[in-house]
């Protein structure tokens, strides 16, 4: 018979092989996990359910910088702040001495064509003739450029503003032999301010944030690219255009001609922002959602605002798990824990047709440097799995695991809970 001391010690013994470090995990029904899955996380977390319970987790609470899947927390926000049915307005003023005055609220999709369509209707209302531009973009009142943005030419680092096309960002194209700049896009005319920036760039097709080149004293770069949009395209449509481009608020002898809404609904530019990633879109609905809350002017305080009443005061996600201080995941302040965004994932549930697919997973992937996270839902005939990957280091291995979990979710015959081993680099605070 073995003495007692020799039976305790045993039994340490194997305790200690089934939780060092690198060794698989072992679930509540004793089956020992893949060990593939830990040798793709040097850093990170991952959560997976089934049916409303974990079914893998690792370092669940623990906070990661989540990149773009941040933007569902936006979509939630701007879903129930200003509901799926809004629509962005842009309101077109006449003053007295014959000014075009253009009050923005911070319409995502003011693109040339909706700018060709408010040409036609401005028109179609008698409007001839106007005696210059006023820019009215006082409905957003930023106190800095968004946390995390990098000041470069890249579109994804375009500012947000209440009066802003094209997504803040321009088109070009210069000849490689002659140097002609031209507009690749049919709707957008060449402008005096694509001149001045083509002169600084190289020969090729390129699509610049406009922000990021020295603007002309008193105007941005950004509402210069909004007055000479509008100053070129309305004669096109048989309106006359002299004077200058100017800022200043709407007067209330400014006679309202005509108010244009956004052709897309907040649902229909969410989808497009999760399709496509977008900064910009991202940011102008994490703005937009902060006035809808506190009035306007929209700051980013306002956008935190109405973050913690949507998602810690109407669904109640723990406040302690997350730091949201911009829409777009552009910020590496940004931090989530697995655990909260499983718990966000359960409240978009309702939404999660928005979300586009990788291979049939409906889900939003977020993309930094040393960042590469996933985070959406594994699919059954009857139920939508909430599962999240936030991996914080240098080796993106992050469709491997994708892999792997769906795998392990597919193969499920009960949702039992399994822990991963937690003695990995531990992740960023």
């Amino acid at each position: 018979m073995r003495s007692p001391a020799r039976s305790y010690l045993l039994l340490l013994l194997c305790l200690l092989l089934l939780v060092r470090p690198g060794a698989a995990g072992a679930g509540e029904n004793g089956q020992l996990l893949d060990p593939a899955i830990e040798q793709l996380i040097s850093s990170g977390a991952l959560l997976v359910t089934a049916n409303g319970r974990p079914l893998l987790r690792s370092r669940s609470d623990e906070p990661f910088v989540p990149a773009s899947t941040i933007k569902i927390a936006t979509a939630l926000i701007a879903l129930e702040m200003l509901g799926p049915d809004y629509r962005f307005p842009t309101d077109l003023l006449l003053r007295p001495n014959g000014k075009l005055c253009i009050r923005g609220y911070g319409d995502p999709f003011l693109t040339s064509e909706r700018v060709h369509q408010i040409a036609t209707a401005l028109h179609e209302r008698g409007l001839r003739r106007i005696t210059g531009v006023v820019l009215d973009d006082s409905s957003f009142a930023l106190e800095s450029l968004v946390d995390g943005s990098e000041r470069s030419a890249n579109p994804y680092d375009a500012p947000n503003g209440a009066l802003a096309v094209n997504f803040n960002a321009l088109p070009l194209l210069k000849d490689a032999q002659t140097g002609k700049l031209t507009s690749p896009e049919p709707q957008l005319p060449l402008l005096p301010l694509a001149r001045d920036i083509g002169a600084q760039l190289p020969a090729g097709q390129h699509r610049v944030n406009v922000d990021s080149f020295a603007a002309a004293a008193g105007l941005s770069n950004p509402l210069r690219y909004t007055g000479e949009l509008f100053q070129a395209v309305l004669p096109l449509h048989g309106i006359a255009v002299t004077g200058a481009i100017e800022m200043g608020p709407a007067g209330t002898e400014d006679r309202l001609l005509f108010r244009h809404e956004s052709p897309k609904t907040v649902a229909q530019v969410i989808r497009a922002c999760l399709k496509h990633s977008s900064n910009f879109i991202a940011n102008q609905l994490f703005l937009a959602s902060g006035a809808r809350l506190h009035g306007h002017p929209a700051t980013w305080q306002k956008g935190m605002a109405a973050a913690e009443e949507v998602l810690v005061r109407r669904h109640r996600l723990p406040a302690d798990q997350f730091l949201m201080v911009e829409g777009s995941g552009l910020s590496r302040r940004n931090r989530v824990t697995a655990s909260f965004m499983i718990n966000l994932l359960e409240a978009f549930k309702p939404h999660a047709a928005l979300l586009s697919t990788v291979q049939g997973i409906p889900l939003k992937s977020g993309t930094m440097r040393h960042i590469y996270c996933y985070a959406g839902y594994f699919t059954t005939a009857d139920r939508f799995d909430p599962f999240v990957i936030l991996l914080n280091q240098t080796h993106n291995t992050r469709r491997q695991l994708l892999d792997l979990l769906h795998r392990h979710h597919r193969d499920a015959k009960t949702p039992a809970l399994s822990a991963i081993s937690a003695h990995s680099a531990p992740g960023p605070r």
